[in-house]
């Protein structure tokens, strides 16, 4: 065991502190150099899934207990494992930076002799990235800070290196094939496209691994052509075998001890058809698996044959993103050419849902050129369909990316009277709130998304919704009751 050095990070979350905070007795920057050169360094590549400093959409108590795992980031962290190298994944979380930093310290996981994998999940994460980077360097100016997250670095590197200078390397794209070379004095630069993984995640290399839910990469890509969407461009993988998804739910239930887990399928559009269905049910069985899982897909890529089939095979909750019932906003997001269909095929599967014990939980988003009329639309839908609704997931569409990308959305819907409610925060953060419309502004679009999650989504919903993959895999409704009591209800998205 390495020698503990002194508690040096726990004190400030932010470098100026070592500098300008006279409250405390602050070690100067050349003291913390010395302490952790003297230091023996270890031999743990240390990934580290950056956390928020608030959540992304409302603040509060609920809000902060969710756990989101980096599944990227475990996919690069057991592929080296598997290679012979010690790695651990730790998730920030809503925790300070210096208050991880520090517990990496004092565990022994740095300094290390190989890189620290810094991977930036969401825009939402980079305020986090940016405080994490500035302690590394301060605390261990040899210190190899490699930077990853595909949505967060691909869309204008030069822009996210103005923004953490500290970093030595950004990775653009997909890793796992450079994964082995970043650890050389030669590694691999530039952008890439990966298949989907066919090993199972090692969950045992996650920090308190036993507080997440496990996850299983089914598919990459997606390729529809929401305007709204990341991977609208990028083309839907081939599912993994039936048989194969089975295997890595078994071999989860051998990660954590016990077949009581929740797995997410992992798929931007989990789309199956009824032979590979009926044969993760034959799969299941053979392997007497008894495990519940969860995935997400639209509401026109599964037939109610298919639901029936995927229940039987463990599914029990599925997020569906219906995102608008208004002819005029579907057409407007691109989500389908033929609104009229696209509304039918979403009522049988929603149909097919309860019919088949499935929870369905709807995301709903309010759109550029939002009106009254079309958030009337979207509600008298909902309404029509709310024996069959486990929950919903409302807000309004925000610009991500900086001005390089979120720039050509902008002018988009400019042509719908949408603009940004902050010009500057597409430079400064990479996150661009908006007036939807003349008619919905931000405030009113904000009213709007939480009269709509209420009016479908009570507590005992929402609870049951968030604790089957999102918190904490003990957090008990004595938790979660108490949590309420401590939060604005305000802000709570669900009804009493």
């Amino acid at each position: 065991m390495l020698n503990k050095p002194p508690n040096l990070f726990r004190l400030s979350a932010s470098v100026d502190a070592f500098k300008t905070d006279k409250r405390h007795c602050f070690p100067s920057k050349a003291t913390v150099r010395g302490l952790l050169h003297e230091m023996t360094r270890s031999t743990t590549v240390a990934f580290v899934s950056a956390g928020m400093l608030s959540p992304k959409k409302r603040d509060h108590m609920l809000a902060r207990r969710q756990l989101y795992l980096n599944y990227g980031a475990l996919s690069l962290a057991t592929i080296l494992n598997d290679q012979g190298f010690k790695t651990l994944l730790v998730h920030g979380e809503h925790r300070e930076p210096s208050e991880l930093l520090d517990a990496l310290v004092q565990d022994g996981t740095l300094p290390s002799s190989l890189p620290v994998m810094l991977s930036i999940p969401s825009f939402y994460a980079l305020g986090w990235a940016q405080r994490f980077c500035k302690l590394v360097r301060v605390a261990d100016p040899s210190a190899r800070i490699i930077v990853g997250g595909r949505w967060v670095v691909g869309p204008d590197p030069d822009w996210l290196r103005k923004k953490l200078p500290e970093a030595d390397l950004l990775i653009p794209g997909l890793a796992e094939p450079l994964i082995m070379s970043l650890l050389t004095a030669t590694p691999i630069v530039r952008r890439l496209s990966a298949p989907t993984p066919h090993f199972v995640l090692n969950h045992r290399l996650v920090s308190t691994f036993e507080r997440y839910q496990p996850s299983i990469e089914a598919s990459r890509g997606c390729g529809m052509g929401c305007s709204f969407c990341e991977e609208r461009d990028i083309p839907l993988e081939k599912l993994l075998p039936a048989e194969q998804i089975a295997a890595a739910l078994g071999k989860l239930a051998e990660q954590y001890g016990t077949s009581d887990i929740r797995p997410y399928l992992q798929s931007s559009m989990f789309a199956p058809n009824l032979n590979w269905s009926t044969g993760l049910v034959d799969a299941v069985r053979s392997r007497g698996l008894e495990i519940e899982w969860r995935t997400e897909s639209r509401v026109d890529a599964l037939t109610p044959e298919t639901i029936a089939c995927l229940a039987e095979a463990g599914m029990k909750v599925l997020d569906l993103g219906l995102e608008t019932a208004s002819p005029t906003q579907i057409l407007s997001m691109r989500k389908s050419a033929q609104p009229d269909r696209y509304l039918q095929r979403a009522s049988k599967l929603l149909k097919a849902c309860g019919d088949n014990g499935v929870a369905a939980k709807v995301n709903v988003l309010l759109y550029a050129g939002e009106t009254a009329k079309t958030i009337a639309e979207t509600r008298s839908f909902l309404d029509e369909h709310k024996e069959h609704i486990a929950g919903v997931s409302v807000g309004p569409v925000v610009a991500y990316g900086p001005p390089k990308t979120a720039d050509i959305l902008l002018n988009e819907w400019s042509d719908s009277g949408c603009v940004a409610v902050d010009f500057h925060s597409t430079d400064e953060t990479g996150i661009t709130h908006v007036h939807l419309s003349k008619e919905i502004d931000a405030e009113a679009a904000e009213v709007a998304s939480l009269d709509i999650s209420r009016r479908y989504m009570n507590a005992d919903a929402y609870y049951r919704l968030k604790s089957f993959s999102y918190y904490p895999r003990d957090y008990t409704r004595q938790d979660f009751d108490r949590d309420v009591d401590a939060s604005d209800k305000s802000r709570l998205p669900f009804s009493d």
